[in-house]
């Protein structure tokens, strides 16, 4: 529980630097966002998010859940971390040349079944929903223009 509680301390500092930097910026109003409405908003919900991790981290040592014997926070773990970072720095990479949707389906995949594995079922309907959700987000309702990639006609 130790690493959580310096984690969720970490991003907790992270995310009040962010509140504290868009503060040099307009918010604007609710229908007519300014340029810190985003970073105030991400600040916010890291900085709640990283209060939950933190409460539950004390919660568990009160508890007297004790942490499973580890040497060093990333036995064992190295081969998902060197993954992870593959898929991290290829997912821009093959980005315009294979397209916004095909990509963003094999990064989900990949990342739900290598780094982190789940059940079949559940990682490809996660990376179907996952990239749906992304696509109608970013091309249909903000008008983003996303990578077409090789099939550029099947996604207009």
């Amino acid at each position: 529980m130790r690493y959580d509680k310096a984690s969720s301390l970490t991003w907790l500092a992270g995310s009040l630097a962010i509140i504290l930097g868009s503060r040099a910026y307009s918010f604007g109003t609710w229908s007519h966002p300014g340029p810190a409405f985003l970073p105030l908003l991400c600040g916010i919900i890291m900085a709640a998010l990283s209060l939950i991790i933190f409460v539950q981290a004390i919660l568990r040592d009160r508890k007297g859940v004790q942490e499973e014997d580890v040497s060093s926070f990333f036995t064992g773990r190295w081969a998902k971390l060197v993954a992870a970072l593959f898929i991290l720095f290829a997912y821009p990479f093959f980005l315009e040349s294979l397209g916004f949707v095909p990509m963003t389906f094999v990064f989900m995949l990949f990342t739900l079944k290598v780094v982190e594995p789940t059940k079949w079922r559940t990682s490809l309907l996660a990376s179907v929903l996952a990239t749906t959700v992304c696509y109608f987000l970013f091309n249909s309702w903000l008008k983003v223009p996303m990578p077409k990639g090789f099939l550029p006609d099947l996604f207009r």
